[in-house]
């Protein structure tokens, strides 16, 4: 029994070694969150629904939220971390059918930097609106329809002009039956979420989409927002 300790004692202190000499792994950053002004405009959850009327039939739509799920997204550039943030993925449904919309959050600014613009305001967050196509192999026609955040005393930049015409309306702004404070107005001379066509979406926050004005050829179409439940 005495010679079986008396060889434990070098293993155990070999092994006390190995484990002092590996480096220890650095922890993860803490995640960049979403910004609360980000989320005020377009982060809805389940029980949520908008009622728009047509502004020409005055027919009405039904919108509401499916689903909404919440993660955190890893960037890595030859297997290092270099950005890592809050995401959201939400799909609503239209009671005049067709597929659903989805709607989830990117960020164009890298290097873990917290900041609201990168690259000469160009916006640092952006709000994807896609078709829900689980069953196609084609592209789910994602669009940039909202920008985090941009600063209205500044030019826009010509790299985003071309992607969107985005114009802040401080309020408040009538839109039908009812003004809002705050509405960023998105022009797009093609939205994918839209089969291509141009698309204007108006914002508000704590509301969501409060006006969205559809073009099909010289055909168009203004869906103005006339009540809604807000679940948030």
């Amino acid at each position: 029994m005495k010679h079986l300790c008396f060889f434990r004692w070098p293993l155990l202190l070999a092994g006390l070694f190995l484990l002092s000499a590996c480096p220890k792994a650095e922890p993860e950053p803490p995640a960049i969150p979403l910004p609360a002004e980000l989320k005020a405009y377009t982060l809805f959850r389940p029980g949520t629904y908008w009622v728009y009327q047509d502004s020409a039939s005055r027919q009405l739509d039904s919108v509401w939220v499916v689903a909404t799920t919440d993660s955190v997204k890893r960037m890595y550039d030859q297997l290092r971390l270099t950005d890592k943030y809050e995401v959201f993925f939400m799909k609503t449904q239209s009671s005049l059918g067709g597929p659903q919309r989805t709607y989830s959050v990117f960020r164009l600014c890298g290097g873990m930097k917290p900041q609201d613009a990168v690259g000469g305001n160009f916006p640092c967050w952006a709000i994807m609106r896609g078709l829900s196509l689980p069953n196609s192999t084609a592209d789910e026609g994602d669009s940039d329809v909202f920008a985090y955040r941009i600063d209205w005393t500044l030019p826009i930049n010509p790299s985003t002009l071309s992607v969107m015409t985005p114009r802040w309306h401080p309020g408040p702004y009538p839109l039908g039956n009812a003004s809002y404070r705050d509405v960023v107005e998105v022009r797009l001379a093609q939205d994918a979420s839209e089969y291509g066509w141009p698309s204007h979406y108006y914002w508000a926050p704590n509301v969501g989409i409060v006006r969205h004005r559809r073009w099909r050829g010289h055909q168009v179409s203004t869906w103005t927002l006339v009540r809604s439940r807000i679940v948030q």
